[in-house]
């Protein structure tokens, strides 16, 4: 079959015919010599010329005629043929007026016909889709949300723990290792005794760092200090900050205080600061989670400890080493004290791979994230000179509005200091005075300040020698991620290698984490708008031309029903492909016979372009969608992820439509099978399910990056996951599947299916 479609590339060769598109003029090849039709996409009223193979082509489009309610700016023209060689490259190039031009050797082509039926707008514009332009990013401002209800927030943060669960690898829970835990040569100071510590929070991969105690026996609260991004790590002692000062001071006051190394930093050199890969985040494999998962196994160390209360533990850190503090307390409850100081900000999220996990911050920032703290105690500490600016006026009351939905509004503190950035002396005094009112309430702490201390010299402090650091480096950065995934991969396997009698199990604990991951909703269909461009009614059937959009977020998913023109209520059928509508309609114009099988069988059919296909694209412009972070997936859902929620949209409209059947039997073509399934779990209007797997081998993570790429999809057990959603409850069939591939759960697999046609004729 022939089809064109508009997308934004150089050209697209369906046979013998070549759409050109204008913001790509240039050099180009014509399949076979021939003579080709030369037509043109141009605005009413313009005149001017284009120029193929070194010959100028004039045109002169006709005028808008008012008397005839003439509502299109453009028209197609059919200039003249020209003879063009296969064997050489020629020039193609048009005016500011030309949309595109069309060459084609098929005398009876006519691109304003394929134009009529496959698509929305017979203007080359695109739909305007608010999810190009939006922008979210480290230096978005955000407001936070208002919840009117302690109800309303607790349903919030339930489904931002999960989020942040998900996406920082912690779900589907990890199986701890043994610590194997070395505490070794002690330092006594005035006051405090300091040893050093390293044990593996996964076999072969240390946490390294510092153990400070009171001197005198017994147990005591402990604290957990995380740094931040200084020079020295953990071993940083200016006036800016000093982390082993306020280990120090915290152990003479009675706490039993580890302060450890982020990854990269002095004694963990088994990988470094900044790394990572998308193909490593298709399994929540990025440095916050290993932060994170360092940070949960540090709790885990302090509990160990005989000297520890271990039902009172604090964290504190700042900059970086604040956003661990307030990320482990939202999700760790072990946490009964936390201080970010400089951190929290409604203004600036982080500026480091390590405090950028993908998906956490798509609707919400770190105030949500922070406030997930409570009601249990939390001061935030913030600068006048750095981005914690604003706290007094804008983060600190967000977050007290949370917890004041608890009564517990006197928990949490705001202490602001007129400096820049840091962790100084009046910032960990603020600290200090908290921690001690929350720990040790009978003791007056409103005067307290930090007392003078020495600090050991480095070599009492690093925890391996330069030699036994080389030696852990001698598994390569390549291996040390190769474990990580190999977990995570055995991981996976246990969640959705179930039998089918587990369901209800494996449902109550997923909790749909698709619709974490993807980000999509099933929107109330009050929430769905629906805008009828036009209709043309043929002689066999109806088209309706649709623009849908969920009202609140303004996206646009241009849709075609072709429909009957008799009275009685249809059943329906939605069918996408990866080149969005245009994939099911032939140059001149005529359905696919699969389409004219469907309607014979008494289906409505119903066409989309998702995101960023079809007509989400412009022959006049490239259209890309506005980038000004590195870490888009940590604010905004990626592409395949929006294609998703379209498809669910879709569903959740046509089944609101009175003139059709529910439920949709829902087709996905090529690549969009996939996509299709992800829909299909989140969304039970489709049944029953027909998904494509394209012969792709899912098993290579390759595939997932370059056509699927939804951070941590491969972790929650992607497609094995969405069937565990689908069946055994609706009719999944899938076909065109790898010969790798083995599911779990009971679906259908009609491989001889080879075409839409083959298809079809299994649909009743």
């Amino acid at each position: 079959m022939i089809t064109t479609t508009l997308v934004s590339l150089h050209f697209i060769l369906f046979h013998a015919v070549l759409w050109v598109n204008a913001y790509e003029w240039g050099e180009i090849k014509v399949p076979e010599d021939g003579n080709y039709t030369v037509w043109v996409w141009t605005e009413k009223g313009k005149i001017g010329e284009i120029t193929i193979d070194k010959q100028t082509v004039p045109y002169s489009a006709p005028e808008k005629d008012k008397n005839k309610n003439d509502m299109t700016d453009h028209v197609w023209l059919n200039l003249k043929t020209l003879s063009l060689n296969s064997s050489k490259s020629i020039q193609i190039q048009g005016d500011i007026h030309i949309a595109c031009i069309v060459l084609s050797n098929q005398s009876d082509y006519n691109p304003e016909t394929w134009c009529k039926y496959a698509r929305v707008s017979q203007e080359p514009e695109r739909v305007t889709d608010a999810r190009v332009d939006i922008l979210r990013n480290t230096n978005t401002i955000f407001s936070m949300q208002n919840f009117e209800s302690l109800q309303e927030w607790e349903a919030f943060a339930e489904d931002l723990r999960k989020t942040l669960s998900i996406a920082c690898g912690l779900f589907p829970d990890r199986e701890k290792c043994p610590l194997n835990t070395k505490i070794f040569d002690t330092f006594q100071g005035d006051g405090f005794t300091v040893e050093k510590v390293y044990f593996e929070s996964v076999p072969g991969f240390y946490v390294t760092g510092n153990l400070y105690r009171p001197v005198k026996e017994g147990k005591y609260p402990a604290v957990l200090c995380p740094h931040g991004h200084w020079k020295e790590g953990r071993l940083e002692n200016s006036e800016t900050s000093s982390v082993p000062g306020r280990c120090i001071t915290m152990a003479r006051m009675g706490f039993v205080v580890f302060s450890y190394d982020m990854v990269g930093y002095n004694d963990s050199q088994q990988l470094p600061h900044n790394w990572g890969t998308n193909l490593l985040k298709l399994w929540g494999i990025h440095p916050c989670a290993v932060q994170l998962w360092n940070s949960i196994r540090a709790l885990d160390f302090l509990q160990t400890l005989p000297d520890v209360k271990v039902e009172q533990i604090a964290c504190t850190g700042a900059s970086g080493g604040g956003t661990q503090t307030f990320l482990l307390s939202a999700v760790d409850p072990r946490v009964k004290v936390s201080a970010p100081v400089n951190m929290i900000s409604c203004s600036m999220q982080g500026g480091c791979i390590c405090e950028n996990a993908p998906l956490i911050r798509r609707n919400a920032s770190n105030m949500e994230i922070g406030a997930l703290m409570a009601p249990r105690p939390m001061i935030l500490v913030s600068a006048t000179g750095d981005w914690t600016w604003a706290t007094p006026r804008i983060e600190y009351p967000a977050i007290r509005s949370i917890y004041e939905l608890y009564g517990k509004e006197d928990n949490v503190r705001s202490h602001q200091f007129d400096a820049g950035h840091n962790y100084n002396k009046g910032s960990r005094e603020a600290v200090y005075r908290f921690f001690g009112e929350q720990f040790f309430p009978h003791q007056d702490w409103m005067k307290f300040s930090e007392p003078h201390f020495e600090v050991p010299s480095k070599q009492s402090l690093r925890v391996f020698t330069d030699e036994q650091v080389e030696e852990l480096k001698k598994v390569s950065y390549e291996e040390r991620l190769n474990q990580f995934v190999q977990e995570k991969k055995q991981l996976r396997d246990k969640y959705v290698g179930i039998k089918t009698e587990q369901i209800k199990e494996f449902r109550e604990k997923d909790r749909l984490s698709l619709a974490i991951v993807t980000g999509a909703e099933v929107p109330h269909v009050n929430d769905i708008t629906g805008t009828c461009v036009s209709t043309s009614k043929e002689s066999t059937f109806v088209l309706e031309r649709w623009i849908i959009s969920r009202t609140k977020v303004h996206d646009q998913i241009p849709l075609l029903l072709y429909r009957s023109n008799k009275p009685e209520t249809q059943k329906v059928v939605l069918l996408t492909h990866p080149e969005g509508k245009g994939y099911f309609i032939a140059p001149d114009g005529s359905l696919h016979p699969a389409l004219q099988t469907l309607m014979q069988k008494g289906y409505a059919v119903a066409l989309i372009d998702l995101f960023l296909t079809g007509e989400h694209l412009s022959p006049k412009e490239k259209i890309k969608r506005k980038e000004t972070s590195h870490f888009l997936d940590t604010f905004l859902n990626t592409r395949p992820a929006e294609q998703v929620q379209d498809i669910i949209t879709s569903l959740v409209w046509l089944g609101s439509r009175r003139d059709l059947q529910s439920p949709i039997t829902s087709i996905g073509m090529g690549n969009s099978g996939i996509l299709l399934l992800f829909a299909g779990a989140i969304c039970n209007k489709a049944n029953p399910i027909f998904a494509d797997l394209n012969e792709l081998d899912l098993n290579d993570d390759n595939i997932w990056e370059q056509h699927f790429y939804i951070p941590c999809i491969r972790s929650i057990g992607d497609i094995q996951n969405a069937l565990w959603w689908i069946v055994p409850e609706r009719s999944c069939f899938v076909f065109n599947s790898h010969p790798n591939l083995s599911f779990y759960a009971p679906v259908t697999i009609q491989n001889q299916v080879k075409n839409l046609n083959d298809l079809v004729a299994l649909i009743h």
